[in-house]
């Protein structure tokens, strides 16, 4: 065998144990990137929420001042 055959045999043998991790690692990934948008997501509804409770708020005691 020549050595150019040798390294082609060794890359195929290399990329058959290597392929289905690869596989797992990128669904791995993909799963925690659309965990994080989520994540965002929420955190994003909760600052909105939370906005609209400390005008609330604000106005209540801005209610009472005036009373």
């Amino acid at each position: 065998m020549t050595p150019r055959e040798l390294a082609n045999e060794h890359s195929k043998k290399h990329n058959a144990r290597t392929t289905g991790r690869d596989s797992d690692a990128f669904k791995k990934i993909r799963e925690l990137q659309d965990r994080i948008k989520m994540l965002e997501e929420v955190a994003e509804d909760l600052v909105e929420e939370s906005d609209i409770y400390d005008r609330r708020r604000i106005w209540n005691k801005a209610k009472e001042a005036k009373l």
